[in-house]
């Protein structure tokens, strides 16, 4: 399972934070200041927040840079895309393997989307704890790369072999067959038409319905909202 740090020194997908975590201080360092916290998570102002299973942004570290990422598109003109990603069916791998198997899968998927995407582009785990979708930010991406970039990733995850324990028999299994289905929402820029992020996810989230509904394992490209 990845932790914290080492998912910071593997991640390809996310610029540099705004400023490193804060370091507290020791117990003989009295001169030196206690860094502000935030009053709602507690966590040092700055802190870089980082999905600890999956080693992708958490919703904090999403909602920090996915706008900023959507803001510079709209600034610089440049198309971008936003893909919302659904694990099919990862309830059933929960109830019948454990939820030990189902982090696994979770991290496999997550190593998936590293390896379809650039440096520059914005991975997020969404739904907080146990959640089973991810969203991928593409700046600089029409609707032909969008749908290149969620093609690697579906037949990414339908090449996975993950070996889980079983917990029901006390053995280990290999897990195959896993699939996504995916929502797309595309941002083109128009003069005077703010994007709004929210209203991205809602359309990709539509989208991500459509493919679930039409068979799953599969892309579907939402509705301009």
């Amino acid at each position: 399972m990845t932790t914290a740090s080492s998912a910071w020194q593997s991640a390809h997908l996310i610029r540099p934070p705004i400023s490193p975590p804060m370091a507290l201080p020791s117990r003989d360092d009295e001169h030196v200041a206690v860094p502000e916290r935030c009053g709602t998570c507690g966590q040092p102002i700055g802190y870089w927040a980082i999905d600890r299973l999956t080693g992708l942004l958490d919703r904090w570290g999403w909602d920090t840079y996915a706008p900023r990422t959507l803001r510079d598109a709209h600034e610089q003109r440049q198309p971008l895309a936003l893909l919302l990603l659904d694990l099919d069916h990862f309830k059933d791998i929960n109830d019948r393997y454990g939820h030990v198997a189902g982090d696994m899968v979770l991290h496999a998927v997550a190593e998936v989307l590293r390896e379809a995407c650039r440096e520059n582009d914005v991975l997020g785990r969404y739904g907080g704890h146990g959640g089973d979708e991810f969203l991928v930010l593409l700046p600089m991406t029409n609707r032909d790369r969008a749908l290149s970039v969620a093609s690697r990733v579906l037949d990414g995850v339908r090449a996975l072999r993950i070996s889980v324990p079983d917990v029901d028999r006390g053995v280990r299994t290999t897990l195959t067959g896993l699939s996504v289905s995916i929502g797309v929402a595309l941002y083109v820029p128009a003069r005077g038409m703010e994007p709004v992020l929210t209203d991205l996810v809602l359309e990709a989230d539509a989208a991500l319905l459509v493919a679930k509904r039409e068979g799953r394992d599969t892309v579907r490209i939402g509705r301009r909202r």
